[in-house]
Parts: C-alpha cells; sequence; structure tokens
C-alpha cells in the first residue's frame, strides 16, 4: 500500500500571491516536479485538520525550510 501525502501549493498573479490547488503525491519530489510543470511552488505538507469544541477548523502545515523555485 502506497501513502500519499498532501502538499499544499501557491502561484503569484497580478503581483499577488494566491493558495494553488493541492498535489497528491508520495514525496516531496514528485510533489515539487508536478508543481514546476504548472507554475505552481510547494510551500508545505498538511499534517492534519481538526476542529475543536467551538468548530473552529484548524490546519497543521509542515512548512518547508525553503521556498523552492524551479523553472
Amino acid at each position: 500500500m502506497r501513502t500519499m501525502k498532501i502538499f499544499l501549493t501557491e502561484f503569484d498573479a497580478y503581483g499577488t500571491t494566491f493558495a494553488g490547488p493541492n498535489i497528491i503525491a508520495e514525496t516531496f519530489e514528485k510533489a515539487d516536479e508536478a508543481a514546476a510543470k504548472n507554475g505552481l511552488i510547494v510551500v508545505g505538507e498538511l499534517d492534519s485538520i481538526y476542529v475543536d469544541t467551538n468548530d473552529n477548523t484548524h490546519g497543521n502545515v509542515i512548512p518547508l525550510k525553503d521556498k523552492r523555485t524551479i523553472h
């Protein structure tokens, strides 16, 4: 069984940074390659989402050590 991870992306357009689509891949390297082919930057890996007793949603993201842009 393969373990897939959810990688979060962003992209720049019109002088603004926007959240991009999530990439589901086995490794950062595969996600980074897919992001580069689509003009995106991988900014982190989604670790978990939990809802507290007040129904507030919290996302835990494992940040990357550095932002990389691959062209």
